[in-house]
């Protein structure tokens, strides 16, 4: 005897439903589990129509004066090394294993030059945005965008050992805001 349709969508239903937040709570563990690491990021616009309210993140930081800039193009691996309170870019490489032969720290990615002066580094790691409500949102914006403090603006990033990162929040203004599911 076959189910009832009724019986039958609800059984669909509860099944993506738990599959669903199998996903949710297998991406808290590998976002607990990975070695944290903090970026330097730029401002951010937090109003989409379309995605909610987010606040877009460019994970950028300046390089000293008469450093050239690293070599972090088509590689794939990016090397990341501590820099006080940051991480910042050590350089790149084709393979996990040789990233970390510079730097302790190996993420999936690519990074780009962007000129001026000081010259900046920007890191493509997968990491574009955070979701917010609105008020939070625009208190991250408020604080990236005013004063000294913006300088300070961090996205604080949990790096597996399979080289994904993963967003864990952000420090901006003083303030950290947490990625938090439950």
């Amino acid at each position: 005897m076959k189910p009832s349709l009724p019986l039958r969508i609800l059984v669909a239903g509860a099944g993506l439903a738990l599959a669903l937040v199998g996903l949710v709570v297998a991406e808290g563990q590998a976002r607990a589990r990975g070695q944290e690491v903090r970026l330097a990021m730029e401002a951010f616009d937090p109003r989409s129509l379309l995605t909610g309210h987010y606040a877009a993140l460019q994970l950028v930081h300046a390089l000293p004066e008469g450093v050239p800039c690293p070599d972090g193009g088509d590689q794939g691996w990016l090397a990341l090394t501590p820099n006080g309170p940051v991480h910042r870019l050590a350089g790149a490489a084709a393979t996990r294993e040789a990233a970390l032969k510079l730097g302790p720290v190996a993420v999936r990615g690519e990074a780009s030059c962007l000129g001026g002066e000081p010259t900046r580094v920007a890191l493509d790691i997968g990491i574009d945005r955070i979701h917010a409500d609105q008020e939070e949102a625009q208190a991250i914006e408020a604080a990236l965008r005013g004063g000294p403090e913006a300088a300070e603006a961090v996205a604080i990033v949990s790096v597996g050992r399979d080289g994904r990162a993963r967003l864990k929040g952000v420090i901006a203004g003083g303030r950290r805001t947490d990625l938090d599911w439950f």
